[in-house]
């Protein structure tokens, strides 16, 4: 008789074996993770700091932006420092100087929690009128075509309320005498309120929130400062 063949176990491979290719395949993909980053970091600073840079000379009214001058500042409570260029991505402050030198408007960033994600703003102050003269969006990933940066900026009647927004500092010069906040489409009826765009409430009360933290903690030290920062040295 004759006896049929057994058919054989095909061979797996060790679980060792497949944990090192693995382990291996990981080690790889990390560094190539890590390659594009180092590669990509760079770029996405440089573009960011442009940006920044030309946002900052929009949110200042009248001024020849070709002419005019950016200082970036930190300031705090411990004081004003200024920086340089390496180090302007910790800037918290940019003063705008004429042509002539003379200080032309501070801007300002602020921030706050809007319908998806924090809504990032850059606003243009003046400490003579003591009022916000302009603002842009940074960063918004709101509702497309109502809460982000070209339907917020494309609405002629919401970007009015940062034409002259009322930021006046108590006697004192400690505090914001009638904090910014935000009020429902078309029932604004002082100076310090912000007239809410209609079917965007979120991210009106979003950018007024971040406008009301933001002055109420850097205009009263802006006043304590402002010798130091009208003049270019």
């Amino acid at each position: 008789m004759t006896t049929e063949a057994q058919p054989q176990t095909p061979h797996l491979p060790s679980s060792v074996a497949m944990i090192r290719v693995l382990g291996l395949i990981a080690m790889i993909a990390g560094l190539l993770v890590v390659l594009v980053y180092q590669y990509t970091d760079p770029i996405i600073k440089e573009k960011e700091r442009l940006a920044l840079g030309k946002a900052v000379l929009k949110v200042i009214p009248g001024i020849d932006q070709d002419k005019a001058t950016r200082i970036s500042f930190m300031l705090d409570p411990d004081g004003l420092v200024r920086l340089d260029e390496t180090t302007a991505g910790e800037a918290n402050l940019f003063a705008v100087y004429d042509e002539a030198g003379s200080l032309a408007g501070i801007a300002l960033q602020g921030a706050a929690r809007g319908y998806q994600d924090v809504v990032r703003i850059l606003y243009g102050y003046k400490p003579d009128c003591e009022c916000i003269v302009g603002l842009t969006i940074m960063k918004s990933t709101d509702t497309p075509g109502m809460g982000d940066k070209k339907a917020v900026e494309g609405d002629v009647k919401f970007m009015a309320n940062f034409e002259a927004l009322f930021a006046k500092l108590t006697a004192d010069k400690r505090s914001v005498a009638h904090p910014i906040e935000t009020v429902k489409h078309g029932t604004k009826t002082d100076p310090w309120q912000v007239d809410a765009m209609s079917g965007a409430t979120i991210t009106s009360r979003a950018i007024g929130n971040g406008l009301r933290e933001s002055t109420g903690e850097l205009l009263p030290l802006i006043a304590q400062h402002l010798p130091e920062i009208e003049v270019i040295k």
